[in-house]
């Protein structure tokens, strides 16, 4: 049985989503933590503040696994300098943190038949990539 846990950056927040189980059967867990917001990027307090909240629940989680759905870089759907700020503070974490691209989760879940009811409509992208995690 193995925990993984999915993150969608989008915009100021990390959207978050935790599975345990198999890819036969999995429950989502920890549904009080779906999403930690960085308010001000600019003011450093605040950043410290979101990277301390961020590592107090990858600890308290005991994941096997988390990743991060990579973002477009350039181009009109590229992502926003915050969210690029938030993932260099998540793999500053001293836990091992994959980026995925969106075509490697696309291509192993073309298959698949995700219950997205589980979680929030934000999320839905964060549990694409723990559902991924969870089967490689």
């Amino acid at each position: 049985m193995s925990k993984t846990c999915g993150i969608e950056l989008k915009g100021n927040e990390a959207r978050i989503v935790v599975l345990e189980g198999n890819p036969e059967d999995y429950i989502v867990v920890s549904k009080s933590i779906t999403r930690i917001v960085l308010d001000d990027p600019k003011n450093q307090e605040e950043v410290r503040f979101f990277y301390n909240e961020f590592v107090a629940f990858l600890e308290d989680g005991d994941f096997d696994r988390i990743g991060i759905k990579e973002r477009v870089s350039r181009g009109r759907f590229a992502g926003g300098t915050t969210s690029f700020k938030i993932e260099g503070l998540i793999q500053n974490t001293d836990f091992p943190v994959e980026i995925i691209h969106q075509s490697k989760i696309k291509s192993k879940l073309k298959e698949v038949d995700l219950d997205i009811s589980m979680v929030e409509d934000y999320q839905v992208e964060a549990m694409r990539v723990a559902y991924y995690l969870m089967m490689e």
